[in-house]
């Protein structure tokens, strides 16, 4: 998705089609300018830890790691975006930051801790962050049937699990051009349709859900 800051935000065309086993979303480009926008609504800093749903090329990881010298995991289940993930990270330097996986984080036994994903080696007890249990900041960019899938995971995730995260940090999840449907953000982007959710806004229902079809998470 390219859009500049003073041009009008159009829909990318996104396949529904799914081309691989078990895809739940096409893949699609995120443009830098909704990058940087995504992460600055997160207020990530030096402490966070991004995870990215569905990462494609890996250029939201990559692009926390050089600007802001944070560790990352992307996963995706396409084995050539995960390729292109690694090979890009690799030119920009900062592979040693960051992790890409080929994994289904869509399936029910996916566990978002970060020993389970392996970004920290258990034997390294010297690294600060390995008091992290948990990631402090998931992005993706996802079309709203993707969101649905895995909404319910990631509110029990912050609902369950966000006072152990870290000591001083909460989990907060951003996404790019679509909102989860029946979570109301608690932060957004409108120019650049960037979406903010946090612990404090997990049982809120969007007011513009329709009443019809009255079944939460």
């Amino acid at each position: 998705m390219q859009c500049d800051s003073d041009e009008e935000w159009t829909q990318p065309f996104l396949d529904e089609e799914d081309p691989l086993p078990n895809q739940i979303c096409p893949y699609a480009t995120s443009s830098e300018i909704s990058i940087k926008s995504m992460l600055e609504i997160s207020s990530i800093d030096s402490d966070d830890v991004v995870l990215d749903l569905g990462c494609g090329d890996g250029r939201i990881v990559i692009y926390a790691a050089k600007h802001y010298g944070i560790r990352g995991i992307g996963l995706d289940i396409n084995p050539e975006l995960i390729k292109s993930a690694n090979e890009n990270a690799k030119k920009e330097g900062v592979d040693h930051l960051v992790l890409f996986k080929v994994q289904d984080f869509a399936n029910e036994s996916f566990d978002f801790k970060l020993s389970s994903i392996g970004l920290y080696n258990n034997n390294n007890n010297n690294d600060n962050n390995n008091k992290l249990i948990y990631p402090t900041i998931l992005t993706c960019y996802l079309i709203p049937r993707a969101l649905k899938v895995i909404e319910s995971k990631v509110k029990k995730l912050i609902r369950d699990n966000d006072s152990e995260s870290t000591n001083h940090k909460s989990i907060r999840i951003a996404t790019i051009v679509y909102p989860f449907e029946r979570w109301q953000h608690i932060n957004d982007d409108n120019s650049l349709k960037i979406f903010l959710y946090t612990k404090d806004s997990i049982d809120i229902i969007p007011k513009s859900l329709d009443s019809s079809n009255p079944i939460f998470i």
